[in-house]
């Protein structure tokens, strides 16, 4: 009997020395962590509507009501006065009632209690998303003081399929974590055990590779590429993130993550086959991340993601089925759309109707009609018809839509520059063409008409009914057409480098955890989530009281003399979009010696707070001048207490074609009143381009009876004797 109980014991011992010994995936405690280009900043790079994830998985995981202590150490400091950030929680993973939670570090010891953090897997990160390239580089180090545990923790390259199920027995947590240099996948432990745990996870990995590597080539990036815009992420730096989640179907996020509810968890747990996990899911979700907004008109975000998802299915099935030739929409769907959408008359065809008109009149899902036009593109013009239109929206830094005449514009110009051929008639067939905007109809009419004559656009060799009339299974012979068009983009605007500007503001800012508020520098950093705050006239915020006659303004000394004839505002766009927080009126002024007085650039410039656009140009006569100062002359005055500036630059810019400078005419805004607001008693000013109107002003009180003098404070009308135009006039006690 004692034989058997010693040879037990020592079995026992050799199980569990074999057990911890084969788990050789690394977990590191001291960790180097590099600054890097934020998920921001990638994304305005690629001219991509959605960012993708910035943060640095550990391996570790803390539950709720631990702490986590680490030691800060910075190596070499950021130039943008960056530090790092540990992250708990994954961004997404909201099983169980899961919250992400980032806590800002700060050099030399800190403790994350259980009052900052609700759980989860442990993420550090050190971004930058200023122009600059970072430097920053710091030493994180998890203290023997914190109670973090290891998670089950596959690496692709580094961890075996054996060694992973060790991991499930030795690290109970309850989530699972899985990684490679170009995707994070998260999941509970549960959907681990059901589907990755069962799989060979480096061909799973490798699919997804290949999927992210396809939907990489249409969207024209290469490594190899001398233009390093087209590079794809930086391996190991910025990836895709891939996570288990509560809602009620399959989601991209525009945040950064892509997510799969209980329902779909074997979609991007387990690799592609034929029976139950074809790849047009995946490729869909993970196209929304790389869908660019410049052309993405109103109603085809489910249609245009699926140029991704189209070329997933095409190469997985191509290659299970060697010799097999890919359609994509049914000849019975063709059919249906040609017998009903494509026979209404043309000015009844609306791409963006709405959902179940269009559903009433093909009979099917309206998002499979509208992928059609995308589809016929494909055919008509080849795979290498979308890669250089995604490599000319890079190269033209088009990262957001504007309004939908815009985007329509934009589409229309751009397919028809890339592919040489005018595809106005084409796209109207569909139901896609400038509606409202007669200005962008007119330009669009004058580039065509220049390009047609002096040759740059041809029309198109077949008759429209041909055009329209292809498919994947009615193919003709002379499709695809040889791409004649342009491949790539000289910039129609070129911007100043600002690395050696210096920049003052009328007025201290309050800070803001999210968009910093207080430093100048946010308005010319490069960085798209900083933002300056001007706390509004008349106003208290964050330990800042401005005066009611007070004017927001900054000035930028550029170090030398610089030609120029236009610039470019943006407003704050992180976390907060609301027009409350923007201005309504700017102008522009510039000089050359610091004593001078400035003089007017461009006056009065009008921001549309209907149409929000969060970023506008403005064009002018070319000047030249060293110092400029933009003051903001209009704002909300009815709710918010900041007006906050993200981005400005100045530059050239080519005038629109067939208009000249594109300013808008003074005869459009005749008169303003500055300063506005004021406070009773205050002097103020009428500024017009008619002498007359100056002269011959009347003011009103909000009921409409005229008043000689302002007494109290309130609102109040400015107008001409003409009736021509009014402003509005603020007058603060």
């Amino acid at each position: 009997m004692r034989k058997i109980i010693l040879l037990t014991f020592i079995f026992n011992l050799l199980f569990i020395h074999l057990g911890i010994a084969a788990i050789t995936t690394p977990y590191p405690t001291v960790i180097t962590l590099k600054q890097i280009n934020g998920a921001e900043k990638e994304r305005v790079r690629l001219a991509q509507a959605h960012k993708k994830y910035d943060r640095q998985p550990t391996g570790f995981y803390i539950e709720s009501g631990k702490s986590v202590v680490v030691n800060v150490e910075i190596l070499t400091p950021a130039i943008d006065g960056a530090m790092p950030v540990l992250t708990i929680g994954t961004l997404g993973f909201n099983v169980d009632g899961r919250v992400k939670n980032e806590i800002p570090l700060q050099t030399g010891l800190n403790t994350i209690t259980s009052s900052q953090h609700s759980g989860g897997l442990i993420y550090l990160s050190f971004i930058t998303n200023a122009a600059r390239d970072p430097k920053g580089e710091a030493r994180i180090t998890f203290t023997d003081g914190g109670e973090q545990v290891r998670v089950p923790r596959y690496i692709y390259g580094v961890t075996t399929d054996a060694e992973f199920v060790e991991m499930m027995t030795e690290y109970p947590t309850p989530d699972v974590l899985f990684q490679s240099d170009y995707f994070i996948a998260v999941a509970t432990r549960n959907a681990a055990n059901q589907y990755a745990k069962l799989v060979v996870k480096q061909k799973w990995m490798d699919d997804i590779h290949t999927l992210l590597a396809n939907e990489d080539t249409i969207s024209g990036l290469d490594n190899n590429d001398p233009n390093p815009v087209h590079h794809r992420l930086k391996a190991g730096e910025v990836r895709f993130l891939l996570t288990q989640n509560t809602s009620t179907s399959p989601h991209a996020n525009s945040e950064g993550y892509t997510g799969y509810p209980s329902a779909s968890i074997h979609r991007y747990l387990t690799p592609f086959n034929t029976s139950n996990n074809l790849p047009w899911m995946l490729g869909h979700e993970l196209g929304h991340q790389h869908q660019q907004s410049a052309y993405m008109i109103n109603k085809a975000t489910e249609s245009t993601v699926n140029i991704y998802s189209y070329v997933e299915e095409r190469y997985f099935e191509e290659a299970t089925f060697p010799g097999f030739t890919y359609n994509r929409t049914s000849a019975e769907r063709w059919a249906t759309t040609q017998n009903t959408y494509l026979k209404l008359p043309v000015e009844e065809r609306i791409y963006d109707i709405d959902d179940a008109d269009m559903e009433a009149i093909v009979g099917f899902n309206r998002d499979e009609l509208r992928f059609m036009v995308w589809e016929q593109l494909f055919l008509l013009f080849g795979d290498d018809f979308y890669k250089t239109l995604h490599r000319i929206v890079r190269e033209e830094k088009v990262s957001s839509g504007g309004s939908a005449d815009d985007r329509r514009y934009y589409l229309i110009l751009k397919a028809s520059q890339v592919s040489g051929y005018d595809l106005r008639e084409f796209f109207n067939q569909w139901g896609i063409r400038i509606y409202d905007d007669t200005a962008l109809k007119n330009k669009l009419a004058a580039y065509f008409s220049a390009g047609l004559a002096n040759g740059t656009i041809v029309a198109l060799p077949q008759s429209m009914d041909a055009v329209i009339g292809i498919t994947g299974q009615q193919r003709p012979a002379w499709s695809p057409l040889p791409l004649r068009g342009i491949t790539s983009s000289v910039p129609e605007e070129d911007y100043f480098d600002r690395s050696n500007w210096t920049i003052t503001t009328s007025i201290a800012g309050p800070a803001d955890a999210t968009v910093g508020g207080e430093n100048p520098m946010n308005i010319i950093d490069g960085d798209f989530i900083s933002a300056f705050a001007f706390v509004k006239p008349g106003r208290s915020y964050g330990g800042i009281t401005v005066p009611g006659d007070h004017i927001p303004s900054f000035t930028i000394n550029m170090g030398k003399q610089e030609t120029f004839n236009c610039f470019k505002y943006r407003h704050r766009t992180a976390s907060n979009t609301s027009e409350y927080l923007r201005a309504r009126k700017i102008s522009f002024y510039g000089k050359n010696a610091e004593g001078d007085s400035f003089t007017p650039i461009i006056e009065n410039v009008f921001i549309d707070p209907v149409v929000n656009k969060d970023e506008i140009k403005v064009l002018f006569s070319s000047v030249s001048y060293q110092y400029v100062q933009l003051v903001i002359n209009e704002w909300n005055v009815d709710n918010g207490s900041t007006i906050q500036v993200s981005e400005f630059n100045i530059g050239n810019s080519q005038p629109e074609i067939g208009t000249g400078i594109s300013e808008k005419p003074m005869a459009e805004t005749p008169i303003s009143v500055y300063p506005n607001p004021i406070r009773v008693g205050q002097p103020f000013y009428v500024r017009s381009g008619n002498e007359s109107d100056v002269k011959n002003i009347q003011l009103f009180n909000l009921s409409g009876q005229p008043v000689k003098t302002i007494s109290a404070p309130g609102i109040y009308l400015v107008r001409t004797n003409t009736g021509r135009q009014t402003v509005k006039l603020i007058v603060t006690p």
